[in-house]
């Protein structure tokens, strides 16, 4: 009998070792290896890149309608430098961690459970003794609700950094696109400046030959030659940067070539717009929701600190059998003392860290708001350099066109027609560089808001 009931404990004993075994080893993560890539995937077509817009969670891109079959506007650029960038995937994949800490920190503490067997070998007492002891970390149980609160808003920062790199990214993209845009647009009218001023140079270098004109017309005409060359490589240099730049950006392989158009015209965002905007900032921008919310989660770190400071740690139960058959049941606390640390120095420093982060806000409203004025002081300074040379530089140039036929039939110098080309130059260049100013400026401001960009409104 007795050894039925010996062999009946034996079993439900091992029955329950099995089943703790299985229940521990069932909630583990198994290893599964993921070896790095071998080498750059990047896309080889536009068409290759992704262009559901479904997929977006920066809001002023949502009305963003993507078409590759007509050409991309910066406003399609925008929308596929979101969906492809690969910064912006590996952030995504980083995000994810902070999903992780939110399921880790909202895990209960584990109990502890020691099991001890002593089985003597002198001495009177022949019984085998053992004990049992199963404790709860009640300091790690009592944290549990701070340190969650924590971690969900660490994700929730985490998460509202991922949209304002998103957003910032767009308008990279765009300004990148504007930029290319410009830069080729100026150089087409440089090359065909260019190939006049060469075909001058060619038929002056000969008539030089036959004594016809003089060197300063010949030196002249090389002169304008020489001025045009070199703004054209500026601005074939300046549009295959951008190109560069945003491929890079959008993942393409850089010798892809986007078929970029313009943006619908707009108007943009007029002054009661702007404040408007800039009032509202706090509780619409990305980022300073994230500085909230990182300030949030430090909030919750002074709490558990704080509560850290309670002297209860450990909290046991005990059963146990002694060689001499007594057996007895206990309750064991573990208490920290406070006399040298007690926790003060953490609940210090989680104190001083929210300071800081208060700090850090109230400078990042500051700088948002220098960036709007300076983006709107920027906008209107282009603007109107915009609307003064659109008059006077059509002028120029209509002036610089009978004066290459007067030059042919010396009723001007060479010296009044090379001033006269390279000032026709250089004006064209400053109202190309202001208009270009002006949109980038534009943007700008828009980025600054988080205002969908101002043309969105208008397209069908």
């Amino acid at each position: 009998m007795d050894r039925r009931r010996k062999t009946s404990r034996s079993v439900r004993a091992g029955t329950i070792a099995v089943t703790l075994l299985a229940v521990t080893l069932g909630g583990c993560v198994s290893y599964r290896p993921s070896p790095l890539p071998a080498g750059p995937d990047l896309a080889v077509s536009p068409r290759r890149l992704t262009v559901d817009a479904a997929r977006l969670r920066v809001q002023p891109l949502k009305s963003i309608t993507v078409d590759v079959s007509d050409g991309l506007d910066p406003l399609e650029v925008a929308v596929l430098a979101v969906l492809n960038s690969p910064d912006l995937v590996a952030k995504r994949r980083a995000a994810k961690v902070s999903d992780a800490q939110v399921f880790s920190a909202g895990l209960l503490p584990d109990p502890q459970l020691s099991l001890s067997i002593d089985r003597p070998v002198a001495g009177p007492d022949t019984q085998t003794a053992y004990a049992a002891n199963l404790g709860l970390d009640l300091a790690g149980l009592l944290a549990r609700n701070y340190a969650h609160r924590a971690a969900r808003q660490s994700a929730r920062q985490t998460d509202l950094d991922l949209l304002w790199s998103e957003w910032n990214t767009a308008q990279q993209a765009r300004q990148l696109a504007e930029t290319a845009m410009a830069g080729e647009a100026r150089a087409v009218v440089l090359r065909k400046v260019l190939a006049l001023a060469a075909e001058r140079y060619v038929g002056s270098a000969r008539a030089l030959q036959n004594r016809d004109v003089t060197l300063q017309t010949n030196a002249a005409d090389l002169a304008a030659k020489l001025d045009a060359r070199t703004q054209l490589t500026t601005a074939e240099h300046d549009a295959a940067k951008a190109r560069g730049d945003l491929n890079a950006l959008l993942g393409l392989r850089a010798e892809v070539v986007l078929p970029l158009v313009a943006a619908p015209p707009s108007a943009g965002y007029d002054a009661a717009a702007v404040a408007q905007a800039l009032a509202s900032l706090p509780d619409r921008r990305p980022d300073l929701l994230a500085l909230k919310a990182g300030y949030g989660a430090q909030d919750a770190s002074l709490r558990k600190a704080i509560l850290a400071q309670f002297p209860l740690n450990n909290l046991a139960a005990a059963y146990a059998r002694d060689p001499a058959g007594t057996t007895t049941k206990g309750l064991a606390l573990t208490l920290a003392l406070p006399i040298f640390n007690g926790g003060r120095g953490e609940a210090r420093v989680q104190l001083a860290t929210r300071e800081q982060l208060r700090a850090e806000y109230l400078a990042r409203l500051d700088q948002t708001d220098a960036e709007v004025r300076g983006a709107e002081r920027e906008r209107s300074t282009a603007r109107a350099a915009v609307t003064a040379l659109s008059v006077d530089v059509p002028r120029l140039e209509s002036l610089w066109r009978p004066a290459m036929a007067a030059y042919d039939r010396r009723d001007i110098d060479s010296q009044t027609y090379l001033i006269l080309s390279q000032n026709v130059l250089a004006k064209r260049a400053e109202l190309d560089d202001k208009a270009l100013a002006a949109r980038l400026a534009e943007i700008a401001l828009e980025t600054a808001l988080f205002l969908p960009p101002a043309e969105s409104r208008a397209a069908p």
